[in-house]
């Protein structure tokens, strides 16, 4: 193991330990920034969980929020839940439906994470660009290929 690698561990081993505070934190800056969502701590899935509904056009979405430093690879699983929605790598989905709103690794700051109230605004910003692949067959906003 390298420096990196073991500084980055103890970061999210301290957010582990921590949960309680860091979700707070968490909580408090997304209702501070977002009143359309509405947050709670789970203490026994240790996670924030959070949902609302998100006028975009003409259109309401209901979003659903998993937010938990326990999660695997990123502390976010995001979903928008529209039964007319299904998987497809072209719009930025993974397998269980959540939003693929940034790469992992790529646009993860170093020795860092991407806090929710940041994550949040792409939520919109994926609605527009998959209402747009719906007329286009063409994701038009910035990506990664996977």
């Amino acid at each position: 193991m390298n420096l990196i690698t073991t500084l980055e561990d103890e970061r999210v081993n301290d957010y582990k330990i921590n949960s309680f505070l860091f979700l707070n934190t968490e909580k408090f800056l997304v209702e501070k920034h977002f009143e359309w969502l509405k947050l709670k701590i789970s203490n026994n899935k240790k996670a924030l969980i959070g949902k609302g509904r998100l006028n975009v056009g003409s259109k309401e979405y209901n979003i659903e929020i998993i937010y938990s430093p326990f999660l695997e690879y990123r502390y976010d699983r995001i979903y928008i839940k529209d039964k007319s929605i299904k998987y497809n790598k072209n719009i930025h989905l993974y397998p269980d439906l959540s939003l693929c709103l940034y790469h992992p690794r790529i646009d993860k700051p170093a020795f860092g994470y991407i806090p929710l109230f940041k994550i949040v605004p792409r939520i919109t910003e994926w609605i527009i660009n998959y209402q747009q692949w719906l007329k286009y067959s063409v994701w038009l906003g910035k990506e990664i290929k996977h």
